[in-house]
């Protein structure tokens, strides 16, 4: 996954960027001056790269950093959380450049093999599933009414997570989204209409995965900005182009056009077409964050 090219001092990610190495300044440990004093052949000593996202920072979750953070974050939250970093790893574990950082994280995440236990090395994404299959956040009146509600499909996760670490095509995907949809309760409309469109990824036309990853980022900025994903998706989002720019953050209820994403989603997923989805892409996209 990561390729060192000593002679032109450049490797690449598994993003594809290109980062130079510096190999100008090469310094020997004291048992290698011995060796060279010596007059023996030297001994190569193990280094380490900073792997980014494979290495330091899967060590532990970048948005909870201690179980009390996990417990004072509410049900709700974990799982829009939950499902949003989901539909995120689908979209990566469908990009060519984003597939083995999707096949790692869902590696990472089901390192247990279950969610059963807290764990201060897991992803955010096994957090989320820890707090909801466990209920370890704060037990306010809110809180156990909307654990009431969640029916966490826990052996349909691990089946998704599973099918990817293991690199095999995901099965029934679109049946998947909806059983995740409904088990987490999911009820902004927004989310919803995006879960329409993700769910067919590899079938998406420009204009549907711009209005996709647009709402994505919004969330992740907004509510996630730590999160494991989220530059993952931006870096997507500049790739490709995905990102309208100057949209009104749909994350802010009382802006006007902050609906106007869900009904542009809905109609681009119930296939209304690129024109009529490009006149409400266009109205929403009117105007700032």
């Amino acid at each position: 996954m990561w390729l060192l090219e000593t002679k032109s001092n450049w490797y690449h990610d598994i993003a594809g960027h290109q980062t130079k190495v510096n190999t100008s300044m090469e310094k020997y440990t004291a048992k290698q001056y011995a060796e060279m004093a010596g007059g023996h052949t030297v001994s190569e000593e193990k280094k380490s790269l900073n792997l980014g996202f494979i290495g330091s920072e899967l060590t532990e979750s970048r948005m909870f950093r201690s179980k009390g953070r996990v417990e004072g974050t509410s049900n709700r939250d974990m799982a829009d959380l939950a499902f949003m970093n989901l539909i995120a790893l689908y979209i990566l574990y469908n990009e060519y450049d984003f597939a083995p950082a999707a096949k790692g994280y869902a590696k990472k995440t089901m390192q247990s093999g279950n969610f059963n236990n807290f764990r201060i090395g897991g992803t955010d994404l096994y957090m989320a599933l820890n707090s909801l299959a466990s209920g370890t956040s704060t037990a306010r009146d809110k809180d156990q009414m909307q654990q009431a509600r969640i029916n966490l499909p826990e052996v349909k996760i691990k089946n998704f997570l599973n099918q990817m670490r293991n690199g095999r095509p995901i099965t029934g995907p679109q049946v998947f989204f909806m059983n995740l949809e409904r088990g987490l309760d999911i009820q902004n409309s927004n989310y919803r209409s995006v879960r329409r469109l993700a769910q067919d990824w590899p079938r998406l036309n420009t204009m549907q995965k711009q209005l996709v990853i647009t709402r994505m980022l919004q969330y992740f900025r907004t509510n996630a900005l730590r999160s494991e994903l989220y530059s993952f998706i931006r870096d997507i989002a500049r790739s490709q182009g995905l990102e309208v720019r100057n949209a009104h953050n749909a994350e802010k209820p009382k802006m006007r056009g902050s609906d106007t994403l869900a009904r542009a989603a809905a109609m681009a997923a119930a296939g209304a077409g690129g024109f009529v989805a490009g006149r409400a892409l266009g109205k929403w996209a009117v105007g700032g964050d």
